[in-house]
This record gives C-alpha cells, structure tokens and sequence, in this order.
C-alpha cells in the first residue's frame, strides 16, 4: 500500500465512540442545512416585503419546478454517495475517485440537458397549475434566470454529496455558507436597489439565487480537484470515460429517479390543488413550507451523516454498527423535531408576522398551517433520517416504493378528499400532509425492520 493511501482515514467506526463520530458527522451537515434554510427564510421575507402576493406565489409555483429538476441530481448524488463510501470504507480509494469523477461528469451533461428542456416549457407548465396570469409572468422570468447556471449550480449537490461520503461535512458546510452569504447580500442590492444599483424586485431576487448557486457549484468542483480533499479528483478521472461505471451509477440511480419522477408528478398534483385556492392561499401555503423548513435542518443533517456511516459500516463489514447509527439517529433527530413542534405551536403567529406580511388573510392562513405542521414533524423527520441510511446502504428501491404508495394512496387523494371535497381549504391540505408523512414513515419503518437493506450488493 503506497504511502498515499495510509494517510487518508475513514469514519471512526468503534462503537465506543458511535455518538461522537455521529454528532462530528452531522454537525456540519445541520450546519449546512441552517444555511441554506436561512436563505430561503430571508428571500421569502424579503420578497414578503414588497406586499405583493403574486410574487410570493410566483416564487414558491416556479420553485415546484426547479424542485423537480434538483431531484434528478438528488438521484445521481445518492448513488454516487453510497458507491463512494462503500469503496472508501473498504478502502479502495482510487475506486471512490473514478466512481466521484463519472458522476460530476454524468452530472455536467445532465445538467446541459434539463438546461434545453426546462427554459421553453417553463410559462406551459406554469399555466398548467392554472396560476394566475400576473404569476405565470413573474414565474417564467424567474425560472429562466434560475437556469441561465444550472450547468454549474446543479453539480453542487453532486459535489458536495461525495465529499460527505468520505466523511468530509465541514467542506460542503462551509462551501454552502460563502454560496448563502453571497445571496443574501446580492438578493438585498437587487431586489431593494442600493446606490447606482435599480430596484429589480422579483428579478433581483432571482439573479441573486442565480449567482450564489454558480459561485457555490464553482467552489464544490475546485475544492472536489484540489489537495484540500482527500479524493484529489483529476481531470483524469473526467476524460477517462469508464461506460461499466457509469452503468452502474445510473442502476443504482433509476429506482432513486423514478422516486423522483413519483414524488415530483404527485407534488405538482398536490400544488395544482393548492393552486386552486387561490393566490392569498398560495402565498400562505409557500410562506408556512419556507418557515416549516427549518424541521429539515436536523433532519437533514442526521440523515446525511447516518448514510456516510451506514454506507463506510456496510463496507467494513460492520452492520451492528451501521444498526446502531440508525437507532442513534432517529432518537436524536425526533427530539429535536418535539421541540420545534411546540416552537410551531406557541409562536405560530410571531414567526410569520417576521416576514413583514401585512395582509391578515394571508398572515391567518400561514400560522394555521405553521402549528397544523407541528403534526407532521415525527413523521417527516423519520421518513428523512430512514431513507437516508437506506440510500447509504445502496438500497434506494425501498424508498421509491414508499414514496409511490405515500404519493398515488396518501398525499394526493387525502388532500383532494380534506380540501375540495371536504371544503377545508388550505387548512385541508395540512392536514393531508400530516397524515402523508405519518403513514410513510410507519411504511419505511416496517422496511427498516425486515433488515435487507444489509445484504444489497452494489
């Protein structure tokens, strides 16, 4: 074994030292999440300041969109991971480097590709969820500007996905941090104007989120190509197209895609749903998922540290120690989300008066739907930290076939039932969410149990 080679490290796996290795692990990754969840908060109270609903909304219905674009990448990243910490847990680096390289490539092409597609079917699809017209305007300009760097921006979740595999959280934290700074302070000169800078408004607000996204995705692949990672990606690795490795990143991918393709159809399902409310109802809705974010954070951020252990464990031929991450995680991160529920619950209407909402109807729905939210954390966080150290294990079938019966059984039928036939409104739509996620994560439990994500080959 070279020199090299004995320098790089893996996942401390004693189990004397399993909760310090999985608080080490995760602290970068919600550190990670609080930013990029910060962000969002400050672009929805900025928006939020202009006192226009139709830009709130535009926001939040463009944002479905791109949302289904990210989850191809969130597919790639997810396969790509679990191969990269398979192999550095049994420590065949040079096998990790050539999975990494295939995978930032797949992703470039990727993102040329969704690139082309998305920018002429943006204003369709937005009249497809039956927008109204002066949101259908401001959502095709801002999905246009979000694309304008997505050959760049949407390799970030590839990147930074790989360097978590090896065990290296800080970087993607702190790569995400400078991406967020940059777009806080751009999204305030743009969308306000400062000085000789013209008050650009929602524009402002979208090339903002443009440039920060390209500043982080330039950032992830220098560092991914430099000596301060332990790959040390060459261009090599690029240029050397390896079609079997490919392959089996792609196989490995196609259950996660077609989770995506699920999870994303039903989504827009739900939306149009959501849409139907009406505009005040539709920038309630963004408003209260913006501030509901904040329960991804430590979600999050267990997950992804529990799918590095799980994945290195698996690789070292450790599997109580990757059931016993598991166990750790899930008991850390619903005990944060029993807090955060009684933060939903009592400080409701406090948080979303935050955001500068001057319309009452608008401000009422919002914290309906914040503490109607408070019921669905367990469930979510659950569901979040379960796939997460199934995906690190390879096994991203059984995800997918909880996603499918979450979507066609639960999500899209209860909210139909609860807010048209029912006549709940936005409140309906809460509380199908909230039944959603409870039953998916008592499915991916069951799943969990049963034990075969042990013995998936990748």
């Amino acid at each position: 074994m070279s020199v090299a080679v004995e320098r790089l490290e893996t996942i401390d796996l004693r189990p004397e030292r399993l909760n310090r290795t999985i608080i080490r692990l995760s602290v970068p990754s919600v550190m990670e999440s609080m930013l990029t969840t910060l962000v969002y908060l400050v672009d929805a109270a900025l928006i939020g300041w202009l006192n226009d609903p139709a830009a709130l909304a535009a926001v939040g219905l463009s944002g479905t969109l791109m949302w289904a674009a990210d989850g191809l990448f969130q597919a790639l990243s997810i396969s790509a991971s679990a191969l990269v910490a398979r192999s550095w847990g049994g420590r065949d680096f040079e096998e990790a480097r050539a999975v990494a390289g295939q995978a930032i490539l797949l992703s470039v092409l990727a993102a040329f590709l969704l690139m082309g597609l998305l920018m002429p079917i943006s204003t369709l699809f937005l009249r497809l969820m039956g927008a109204d017209p002066d949101v259908v305007n401001q959502g095709t300009t801002y999905v246009r500007i979000l694309l304008a760097t997505s050959p760049v921006s949407f390799v970030l979740v590839i990147a930074n996905s790989i360097m978590r595999a090896t065990g290296d959280t800080q970087k993607p934290m702190f790569i995400t941090g400078v991406m967020n700074l940059c777009n806080v302070v751009l999204a305030y000169v743009l969308i306000f104007g400062v000085g000789p800078i013209p008050r650009l408004e929602l524009v402002g607000a979208a090339l903002s989120s443009s440039i920060a996204r390209a500043i982080g995705g330039a950032l992830a692949l220098g560092v991914l190509f430099s000596s301060r990672t332990p790959l040390r990606l060459r261009l090599a690795h690029l240029r050397r197209r390896d079609c079997s490795l490919i392959w089996r990143i792609v196989r490995i991918s196609l259950p996660n895609i077609g989770e995506t393709i699920i999870s994303r159809l039903g989504y827009i399902l739900f939306m149009r749903i959501v849409t139907s409310l009406g505009t005040v109802a539709l920038a309630a809705h963004q408003l209260a998922l913006r501030i509901e974010s904040l329960a991804y954070m430590p979600g999050w951020g267990l997950a992804t540290a529990a799918a590095a252990l799980v994945g290195q464990a698996l690789g070292a031929e450790k599997e109580d120690v990757a059931e016993a991450g598991i166990r750790r995680t899930l008991l850390m991160g619903n005990g944060a989300m029993v807090l955060l529920g009684g933060v939903f619950v009592f400080f409701g209407s406090s948080i979303v008066q935050l955001f500068g909402v001057q319309d009452a109807e608008l401000a009422a729905l919002a914290t309906l739907a914040i503490r109607i939210a408070a019921l669905e954390l367990i469930g979510l966080c659950s569901v979040m930290i379960i796939a997460g150290c199934l995906r690190g294990a390879g096994d991203t079938r059984t995800p997918m076939i909880v996603t499918l019966l979450g979507t066609l059984l639960f999500r899209v039928p209860t909210t139909y039932l609860f807010t048209i036939v029912l006549g709940a409104g936005l409140k309906g739509v809460w509380l199908a969410t909230s039944t959603d996620w409870t039953m998916r994560a008592l499915i991916m439990f069951f799943f969990y149990v049963r034990g075969a994500w042990k013995t998936v080959e990748v």
